[in-house]
């Protein structure tokens, strides 16, 4: 593997390409790479483990000769190409993406989530004139636009520089995030959009400093990533996929500067121990996106990175470049930041109302720096309902302090709706996550037959815990209703290529066996008998099938349960019954059928017919 320059000025550097560099802004996407392949031609730009590193100026000889393959096949500036590729083809990726904005195309990133089908109905649903892959990757079936590979378009091409064709208004890429609708929608960003989301770009040669990270292609975090670090002639080390000893291994190798994280990864980091991830020293930015800050293992981080400053980033595909990024701050773990400059940041009601400090709403950004994005299928600069005046709407609720300061409370489809009480998910994982021994937990609605949904939670623990104990530490800090019912110990959450929970997933592993695999109560003596299990385990709810000794309970306890059923349901009952009969199935069993032994003994006595 070849070893990383590491800042200093390049021992070569290229002739004046068509258009001079001077202290002029940036006004299209392509000059960032071209400006970059002038001032660091050497440095590598693109490096993706197992594969040939990618200098910033073979980058962009690649690219030019792409787009001089991609204008002799006819493509011209409006054209939209669809860029299909996966993990392992970022090199590929890359160049195809520089080269097709040199000439005005617009890109649409389609990513290994998509399916073959899935393409073929976007190439046909978008009018998308031809569809660019990496060698080797079998075409496919698109009988409405032309495939061709980006070795293939380039082979024999010109590699000098070309007048660019594209203008600041252009559509520069489309980012497909998942909606309500059969396909994805596209979220149109142009040129300036993209350039402009930086505020100034370097015009002379800077310090290199590596950046890494296992964002999945086609996202909007990976595509920022990959802008800012051409623009900003940084190397970019990216892993397909994430796994703890490539990343320890590739960050003390290319002595990275700055992990770009989602916070499953950290969490994975933190529980590998320092015999599989030693310390990593030449961290100094540890950037965390996608998901809510890991709260509950900060304090573990400097362990991996303890020379790291921790900043969190929260955007979404439709509002970037509007953001709040900030500086993990210890006096407000649970806050997003504030935004500054030319970001802003409102609250509303459903109506459209401003929200009061303090009162939960609907997120909404807007950034006066660059023009909004939109929707691919909507007409007009600003279509759609999340779209007004420059404000896009997240999709996120939260509130804003009395400092500004944003706190999300999660998705507007993430609150659960308990006995006509509104819960939010994010506020009960916040919660269960501050507990010393929970590394992560998930959170979502199981449903009740009467009270329609309750609260149920998946925690990965990190160290010896009891599932009373982490009932018990939510019960400080929660509302009743807002108390997970249910809580089950994993050993892993599901999660997409983003590092995103899949909630649609977490309800099926309630059905696993397991300590806390929840049924509610059908009958009214399994009601009454877990009503007072619950209180006197102070858990919540108890399921039928809930162990009474794996929930909490030990031998004293027992007995004094005991000591309860008897008084409250007029039984007899010993801490030796509740050791044999130890679920409430069991022992609402058992009780019954002593119940009815004794009826029928009483009448056999008396000569009475106990079906009469």
């Amino acid at each position: 593997m070849t070893r990383p320059e590491v800042g200093g000025m390049p021992a070569q550097t290229r002739p004046e390409s068509v258009r001079p560099i001077g202290a002029s802004a940036p006004q299209v996407v392509p000059e960032l790479l071209r400006r970059s392949a002038r001032l660091v031609p050497s440095r590598p730009a693109i490096v993706v483990d197992g594969r040939p590193v990618l200098t910033f100026a073979e980058l962009e000889a690649r690219a030019n000769a792409l787009a001089a393959g991609l204008r002799a096949r006819g493509v011209r500036r409006g054209d939209q190409l669809a860029l299909v590729f996966d993990g392992t083809e970022w090199p590929e990726f890359v160049v195809a993406y520089f080269g097709a904005l040199q000439l005005g195309a617009a890109t649409l990133l389609l990513g290994e989530r998509f399916t073959a089908e899935d393409v073929r109905r976007l190439v046909a649903r978008h009018r998308v004139t031809g569809v660019l892959t990496a060698p080797g990757r079998p075409p496919g079936s698109t009988p409405d636009c032309w495939v061709a590979d980006t070795a293939a378009l380039a082979a024999g091409q010109d590699e000098t520089p070309a007048p660019f064709d594209a203008t600041p208004l252009d559509t520069a890429d489309v980012v497909f995030t998942s909606g309500t609708t059969a396909l994805p929608r596209g979220v149109v960003a142009s040129h300036a959009n993209v350039v402009r989301a930086q505020t100034t770009w370097p015009t002379g040669p800077r310090v290199n400093q590596p950046g890494l990270h296992a964002l999945p292609l086609g996202s909007v975090a990976g595509q920022i990533h990959l802008v800012n670090s051409i623009g900003g002639q940084h190397t970019l080390v990216i892993m397909p996929e994430f796994a703890v000893p490539d990343f320890c291994r590739l960050v003390e190798h290319w002595r990275v500067s700055s992990v770009f994280l989602v916070p499953a990864m950290a969490h994975w980091l933190v529980r590998a121990g320092a015999d599989e991830c030693p310390p990593l020293p030449s961290v100094r930015g540890v950037h965390f996106s996608g998901a809510p800050l890991p709260v509950g293992i900060m304090p573990d981080l400097p362990a991996v990175f303890p020379r790291a400053t921790y900043y969190n980033f929260y955007s979404s595909t439709e509002a970037f470049p509007a953001r709040v990024a900030t500086q993990f701050d210890p006096r407000r773990p649970d806050s997003v930041g504030r935004p500054v400059g030319v970001h802003q940041v409102r609250i509303t009601t459903e109506d459209g109302s401003p929200c009061a400090v303090g009162e939960v709403g609907t997120v909404w950004l807007r950034s006066t720096a660059a023009p909004a994005r939109r929707f691919l299928d909507d007409d007009g600069a600003e279509g759609g309902a999340g779209f007004r005046d420059g404000w896009i709407r997240t999709g996120d609720l939260g509130h804003l302090d009395d400092q500004g300061y944003l706190h999300l409370a999660g998705r507007t489809d993430d609150m659960v709706n308990v006995g006509g009480f509104n819960v939010s998910t994010y506020r009960v994982e916040e919660v269960l996550g501050r507990h010393e021994a929970v590394a992560e937990a998930a959170v979502f609605a199981a449903d009740h037959p009467v009270l329609g949904e309750i609260i149920a939670a998946l925690v990965v623990p990190r160290a010896e815990v009891t599932i009373r104990e982490i009932r018990q530490h939510a019960a400080r800090q929660l509302t009743r209703r807002e108390l997970p019912a249910i809580v089950r110990l994993v050993d892993d959450i599901p999660r997409n290529a983003a590092g995103k929970v899949v909630k649609r997933l977490l309800p099926d592993l309630l059905d696993a066996p397991g300590p806390a695999g929840f049924a509610v109560p059908t009958t009214e003596l399994e009601r009454r008998m877990a009503r007072i299990w619950a209180e006197r385990l102070d858990v919540g709810s108890v399921g039928v099938h809930d162990n009474f000794f794996e929930i909490g309970g030990d031998s004293l306890l027992a007995t004094e349960m005991a000591a309860e059923l008897r008084a409250r349901l007029g039984v007899e009952l010993d801490a030796v019954t509740i050791f044999e009969f130890a679920t409430v199935a069991e022992l609402a069993r058992y009780v019954s059928e002593e119940q009815t032994w004794q009826t029928g003994d009483r009448a056999e006595e008396t000569g009475e017919n106990p079906d009469e």
